[in-house]
């Protein structure tokens, strides 16, 4: 008898451990299978090919500047350069900020907001985008919900080993992606409220904040000039300043945007749609989201943890929309998708408190949801927005001949597309001058060109009527490929007119 009690009480824990397992299993495989699906369709865009490029650097200099990502990508390289595999480490993690997500859900309310919050992640088409780069933005999500989760378990139950683990996370957060050091702004307050009466808890929470100013404090220097370039420079004049202020305002985010920024997390971050149709519809459905986010602090149940993921999804917002109201707008999708995961928490609480009261409703709002989530996936995957540097140069490669040289003149001090794809044997050449845009200056520079009996593939980005001119004044000129990337960067193949040229 005692025997069939046990072995019914081991198959009982076997079952309710598969249904505690299965439902998020199969939430990370549908997130699997959309991340991989088309995963090198589309060429490696520029700000792929920088990564790539610095990802070469020396491991010193990497440990030094201490961008976790490169760090990560340069041992990823290790086996192989093919865009789908270098897109691969970005997947890896973005399918851990899922898992993570479903984790943070859980505690922060219940097992259901844990299930439908991971799911809001797996299919969004802006996570779907950022797992499918070679980019910082996916590995910058998972460390800075390692810490967050690290930090919940402190203000559970506070322990040195939770906040220690919180510091490294965090650390190693802002050492992906700077903006992650706005994540503390949410730390400290919850954190200091919480324990303001126990002073033992906050010395070892401030050791732990130390700890990370210290260790980040040798690149706050360096940091400061980039971010101040990035931002538009330093303001040498009056002129400038009114110029910037102007240009500001007109990007500048308003309330409007941050009220439908959740429709954008969760389904459509592609800018205004073509259809009028579809435009209204998105803005109707973002702020059906925004609605339910409000309702999410109608859960009774651990509501003021709910306000934990309110002050991390929210919090780190506030000063990026100031700061981009006075220079240039940060207020971008993929920089603060660090936040979204918080933000799905609440969606997901928000929606299970319209489950429980008004299910028709619910499961009206729930086919809104995945008819919008639908038109963003199909337009994610079916309009290619990267530039085609993949096929510029390979087109170069298949139609060369022996003694073809290569130009690039495409504002680039270092020809990175062509350090990635291309495989050929002709001579390159990159050109930063650019011709004034007068018939003497422009003749002047074409005359400034390799000289050789066979083809010159020029790379040109933005080329004036002039130099057009010019071109087929002095070439027979065939334009053969053109690329959108910070205007028009087009190809020509030029032959010499005449036959006089040397070698």
């Amino acid at each position: 008898m005692k025997e069939k009690i046990s072995s019914f009480t081991k198959n009982q824990a076997k079952s309710d451990l598969f249904w505690q397992i299965f439902p998020i299993t199969l939430i990370l495989l549908l997130a699997t299978g959309l991340y991989l699906y088309q995963l090198g369709t589309e060429s490696l865009w520029i700000d792929e090919l920088i990564s790539v490029d610095r990802a070469k650097r020396d491991i010193l200099d990497l440990l030094w500047r201490g961008r976790i990502h490169l760090i990560l990508l340069k041992g990823w390289m290790l086996f192989s350069y093919s865009d789908s595999w270098l897109r691969g480490l970005c997947l890896v993690f973005t399918l851990g900020s899922v898992f993570l997500t479903y984790r943070l859900g859980c505690r922060l309310a219940s097992k259901p907001v844990g299930l439908i919050s991971a799911l809001f992640v797996a299919i969004s088409p802006l996570f779907i985008h950022h797992a499918q780069e070679v980019r910082m933005y996916g590995v910058s999500t998972f460390l800075g919900l390692l810490g967050t989760l690290a930090l919940t378990s402190a203000l559970e139950s506070p322990n040195k080993f939770s906040i220690g683990f919180w510091a490294i996370a965090r650390y190693l957060a802002i050492r992906s992606t700077r903006l992650n050091l706005l994540l503390l702004l949410p730390d400290i307050v919850l954190f200091g409220w919480k324990f303001r009466k126990q002073k033992r808890v906050l010395l070892s929470f401030v050791a732990g904040l130390i700890a990370i100013i210290l260790l980040w404090s040798p690149l706050v220097i360096n940091i400061a000039i980039t971010s101040a370039n990035f931002m538009g420079g330093f303001r040498g004049t009056v002129e400038t300043s009114l110029e910037n202020v102007t240009a500001n305002l007109k990007s500048a985010p308003t309330i409007i945007n941050v009220l439908l920024q959740p429709g954008r997390f969760t389904a459509w971050s592609f800018g205004r749609a073509n259809s009028e149709a579809i435009f209204w519809f998105y803005n109707l459905y973002s702020v059906m989201v925004a609605s339910l986010i409000g309702l999410a602090f109608f859960e009774k149940r651990n509501s003021y943890k709910l306000g934990w993921a309110a002050a991390w999804g929210f919090l780190p917002l506030i000063p990026i929309f100031l700061v981009s109201q006075i220079s240039r707008s940060i207020w971008v999708d993929r920089y603060i998708m660090f936040t979204a995961p918080y933000i799905f928490i609440l969606l997901a609480a928000g929606f299970m408190v319209v489950w429980r009261r008004w299910r028709i409703p619910a499961v009206a709002i729930a086919l809104i949801y995945f008819v919008a989530v639908g038109g963003g996936l199909k337009r994610y995957y079916t309009v290619k927005d990267r530039e085609d540097w993949r096929g510029f140069v390979q087109l170069i490669q298949t139609n060369e001949q022996s003694g073809d040289v290569i130009v690039w003149k495409a504002n680039q001090s270092i020809p990175r597309a062509l350090n990635h794809y291309y495989r050929g044997s002709a001579t390159i050449e990159v050109r930063i001058d650019t011709p004034k845009d007068d018939p003497q200056a422009v003749e002047s520079w074409l005359e400034s060109l390799p000289k050789t009996r066979s083809r010159i593939w020029l790379a040109y980005a933005n080329p004036s009527p002039t130099l057009l001119a010019g071109i087929e004044k002095k070439f027979k000129a065939e334009e053969v490929y053109k690329i959108k990337v910070n205007g028009t960067l087009e190809l020509f193949l030029l032959t010499p007119r005449t036959s006089e040229t040397s070698n």
